[in-house]
């Protein structure tokens, strides 16, 4: 039950599995501290997350319920950094969704995204701000808009900030996707910014996909959860990356 979870969302709280399998928090310890002597876990602050970082799934509505929370802290975090009067961009995907709520109490802000559920959500809460919709090709995985069109429609924008999503992150590897035409719409926009920040959980650090968009230096900085671990914030720190830690 435990490595199901883990492989379904990638980390696991420890007082959730208590709750949800009627046993006690020694009982969890116990069994996520021999995961981690097999080398399948690593033990964080609450919980535990798999070994060596984990990819979401790319299905959107697969992605919708994993690392809720920490989705939730990172995207408040972010959206702080966000002054009214501001051209943005958001990027696809659940973690840059979850600044709507607080991006629409700006009194004035101008927002391109290539999310199409971020599109109608914050144009239909939020009718007082501009949305744009970037146009492009439609994958039904992510609901996003991707392709040829895109890259020429950024061209015309010179964004404050921008907010971008990635599969997996690493000191060495750096940010990286599972699509190619997503990584060149990504450093696209990066190179259009003013300001650019990666929003990432914990769970996928030290995971890779096979397409780099950036180095993490490149980024502004990089806005997490508090999952990682003393030794994580160190190789980060070593690699001259920025980090903003939200809390959960």
């Amino acid at each position: 039950m435990i490595r199901a979870q883990l492989v379904t969302h990638g980390s696991v709280r420890s007082a959730d599995l208590a709750d949800e399998l009627g046993v006690s928090s020694v009982t969890i310890r116990r069994d996520l501290t021999e995961l981690q002597r097999a080398g399948l876990v690593e033990l964080v602050y609450g919980g535990a997350r798999l070994a060596g970082g984990h990819v979401p799934p790319s299905d959107r509505r697969q992605r919708v319920s994993v690392e809720v929370e920490a989705k939730s802290a990172i995207a408040a975090s972010a959206a702080a950094l966000v002054t009214a009067g501001s051209v943005i961009y958001l990027d696809s995907g659940t973690t840059c969704a979850a600044m709507i709520p607080h991006l629409r109490r700006l009194d004035s802000l101008t927002v391109v995204t290539t999310d199409l559920t971020t599109a109608v959500e914050l144009a239909s809460s939020a009718p007082h701000l501009a949305v744009v919709m970037a146009p492009g090709n439609v994958d039904p995985s992510t609901l996003s808009a991707v392709g040829e069109l895109l890259t020429e429609f950024l061209a015309g924008f010179a964004f404050d900030s921008v907010f971008i999503s990635a599969s997996g992150w690493d000191p060495n590897l750096g940010a990286t996707t599972g699509d190619l035409d997503y990584a060149v719409a990504k450093r696209a926009v990066v190179a259009r910014a003013r300001e650019s920040y990666l929003l990432v959980d914990a769970s996928k650090f030290g995971a890779s996909a096979p397409f780099v968009i950036h180095a993490l230096p490149r980024f502004d900085a990089v806005v997490t959860d508090s999952g990682l671990s003393a030794e994580e914030h160190s190789r980060l720190s070593e690699a001259d990356v920025r980090t903003i830690v939200a809390s959960i």
